[in-house]
């Protein structure tokens, strides 16, 4: 027994010293990074260029459909101008359908572009996710350093609308002035959708009538005030 537990020891012990040292060589390896990091400055970032042919709609369009309008979102754009030049294109029949792409910050005001432009023309939707090369730039601010480059992917959204129906055999198409297959798979299980109340057949609250128990209160407060005053009257206390 007194074998084992000298063998048990002696492994843990090793064990021990083998994560101290993988410790000891991961901080060495990151207190160096640091300090090298700091002779650095973050410099620009360089976004992959895409073209129409790059995005994630082959064979999607509807084949009279010779192009499309393609409207890039970012962080700052502002929504109010980028729907109204949408809705310009749509109404002069230049387009009959149109793309909106965002990544990074500018992925949440690309969906809300599509939802605010499916409320006045009757939109078939499309929606792709993707990822986009981003290269980080940084400069040394010493001499004998080389400049940095690091490459990282962020995601992407595409969504594509069309006053035409999309070509058949396409998953995922919403049609006009409906939910998507989620909710509508959702509701036939007989859930319900998002956004909807919970409880519609939740019985009314119902006030409590304290009327009665305040009169009761009273009365038994005047009872003994009543009381007291007759034994005072009588010459008891």
């Amino acid at each position: 027994m007194l074998f084992s537990f000298n063998k048990w020891h002696a492994s843990c012990s090793a064990w021990q010293k083998e994560e101290k040292e993988a410790w000891f060589h991961f901080l060495t390896l990151a207190s160096s990074q640091f300090t090298k990091m700091m002779h650095y400055r973050k410099a620009e970032n360089v976004e992959q260029e895409l073209s129409k042919s790059d995005l994630p709609f082959e064979n999607c369009l509807p084949k009279d459909h010779k192009d499309f309008l393609w409207m890039h979102v970012k962080g700052g754009t502002k929504l109010s101008n980028v729907v109204e030049y949408a809705k310009s294109a749509l109404d002069k029949g230049e387009y009959r359908s149109l793309v909106w792409s965002g990544s990074g910050g500018g992925v949440i005001k690309t969906i809300s572009c599509a939802e605010v432009l499916k409320r006045s023309y009757p939109l078939y939707q499309f929606t792709r996710m993707a990822y986009t090369s981003v290269e980080e730039h940084w400069k040394p601010q010493m001499d004998g350093l080389e400049e940095i480059i690091a490459t990282r992917q962020i995601p992407t959204l595409h969504i594509l609308m069309s006053l035409d129906a999309l070509p058949e055999g396409i998953e995922g198409v919403q049609a006009p002035n409906t939910t998507s297959d989620f909710w509508q798979h959702d509701e036939a299980k007989g859930g319900r959708p998002k956004g909807t109340p919970g409880r519609t057949n939740k019985r009314p609250r119902t006030e409590r009538n304290t009327k009665p128990q305040q009169q009761s209160r009273q009365q038994e407060q005047q009872q003994k005030e009543n009381q007291l005053k007759t034994v005072i009257d009588s010459g008891h206390v």
